[in-house]
């Protein structure tokens, strides 16, 4: 049975792989540069991957799988739609992925100091996943 923190700490994750995936996804149409469209396209099957993995397991324990607020999904297009339209160069769209990579860190890594019940194996997944995320923004880096 999963403590409350460790479904604290894997909607978190799915939260924030979900909202990953959809922005690269448009990120994607905007992107003419193939080297980077595959880069992230490679974060956004992995991502993609990670919610329907925690989807089944936060289910599976008899929790609900929390879902992104549709005003947050509609400021993050809206942000991505400005911020692209005045300049959508592969520099601004690789600092776009880079910022909110960021943010995703910053969001799981304060869910998890948060969340001091949480059993070691959610602990080593939200860890693993957190590796995963400075590995893609130092990856993002080249782009620059």
């Amino acid at each position: 049975m999963l403590h409350q923190h460790d479904i604290d700490i894997l909607n978190c994750i799915y939260k924030n792989s979900r909202m990953a995936s959809d922005c690269i996804k448009q990120v994607e149409e905007k992107c003419d540069d193939g080297e980077f469209r595959n880069y992230i396209h490679r974060q956004q099957e992995h991502y993609e991957a990670t919610c329907k993995e925690l989807k089944t397991e936060i289910e599976n324990s008899g929790a609900q799988v929390e879902q992104i607020p549709k005003m947050e999904t509609a400021m993050a297009h809206m942000g991505i739609s400005m911020k692209s339209f005045v300049d959508d160069s592969r520099n601004n769209l690789a600092k776009m992925m880079y910022n909110g990579t960021n943010m995703g860190i910053i969001d799981i890594a304060e869910t998890v100091n948060h969340s001091h019940n949480a059993g070691d194996e959610t602990l080593k997944k939200a860890e693993r996943l957190l590796s995963r995320e400075e590995q893609y923004a130092d990856g993002l880096k080249k782009f620059l």
